[in-house]
């Protein structure tokens, strides 16, 4: 099986470099396509200097991460495909494992890598939800010697990595562009479980992830995009007995944030009460005004893949936050 990587690049300088060269340096070959998000850095300038062997397409505009997913799938064509962060960098054995997951398991849809931090704490093994479809990364910051790791189902890929077949693009369609950032990944790897496709956890298929190079962590944006797009996706999946209750599960998980949440943002400036109040209150109003718009995704969903309410109750009980 070929395969094929997709790189979603925005501003990002001497990572998007390093990225390409990892993936060049596989033990199997692998096909490069590199999507430029109207960056307005040099990293795309850095990268032809190198004449390295990958495929580069330039975009005027930023479509946002999911419609530089949905423009890269146009042009991929192996039976495995990947998305992937700029802000990898990828084991010398990665591929070779992934294509090797993917021959042991052939129902699987998807294999979900090993997302390291730089620093040497886990990123990711698997994601998990809270009852209003908040999201965790499964394990993420423990050490990897306290974790017994091995081969196991899980929700979906992490965002910074998806790596699937041809088939489930096909067969669920394209990432929604109108969320721009953060959550298009749950909302499709929802789809993907509701489609019947399973995702595989593959401890031997390493990456190495330096987070929110572009969206800084803690980050009043990061919120904004995070919580509207998990809002709009939760009218689309949920009961709605469980719809309702997403004020008051609102109210208390915020409480709780604002308790464990660190004074600053990743990039050093002060965060502050006032700003993240306005993103959280920007979020749901802008969830609130497309309420009809999701519901009427709601109802084609509906007719796709069944009881889409129960269904997405039993994957939140199957991956629930531990």
């Amino acid at each position: 099986m070929e395969i094929d990587v997709g790189i979603i690049n925005y501003n990002g300088g001497k990572s998007l470099l390093d990225c390409v060269q990892s993936l060049l340096r596989q033990s199997v070959s692998v096909n490069i396509f590199v999507f430029d998000n109207g960056s307005s850095d040099d990293s795309i300038g850095l990268l032809k200097e190198k004449s390295l062997n990958c495929n580069i397409i330039e975009q005027s505009e930023n479509l946002g991460y999911a419609g530089a997913c949905n423009r890269l799938l146009q042009v991929m064509d192996s039976e495995i495909q990947v998305l992937s962060n700029m802000d990898l960098e990828f084991d010398t054995c990665w591929a070779e494992n992934i294509l090797d997951c993917f021959n042991r398991y052939p129902d699987a849809g998807s294999i979900a890598s090993f997302v390291i931090e730089k620093s040497g704490k886990i990123n990711a093994i698997g994601v998990e939800f809270g009852a209003d479809l908040f999201a965790q990364n499964e394990c993420s910051g423990k050490d990897i010697k306290d974790v017994s790791l091995k081969e196991k189902e899980v929700f979906g890929c992490y965002g910074a990595v998806m790596s699937f077949r041809k088939n489930v693009p096909a067969t669920v369609g394209y990432l929604d562009q109108s969320f721009f950032l953060f959550f298009e990944e749950s909302e499709w790897y929802f789809r993907h479980n509701l489609a019947g496709f399973k995702t595989v956890f593959s401890h031997r298929a390493k990456v190495y992830h330096q987070r929110s190079l572009t969206t800084v962590r803690y980050s009043p944006l990061k919120l904004f995009y995070s919580e509207k797009n998990r809002l709009r996706t939760a009218v689309r999946l949920l009961p709605f007995k469980e719809i309702i209750k997403l004020p008051y599960r609102g109210f208390f998980r915020y409480l709780s944030m604002a308790k464990s949440t660190p004074s600053h943002s990743s990039d050093g400036k002060r965060l502050s009460k006032i700003q993240i109040i306005k993103s959280l209150l920007k979020a749901w109003l802008f969830a609130i005004a497309l309420i009809p718009t999701d519901l009427k995704i709601r109802r084609n969903y509906q007719k796709q893949y069944g009881k889409v309410g129960e269904k997405t109750l039993n994957l939140i009980k199957k991956y629930s936050i531990s």
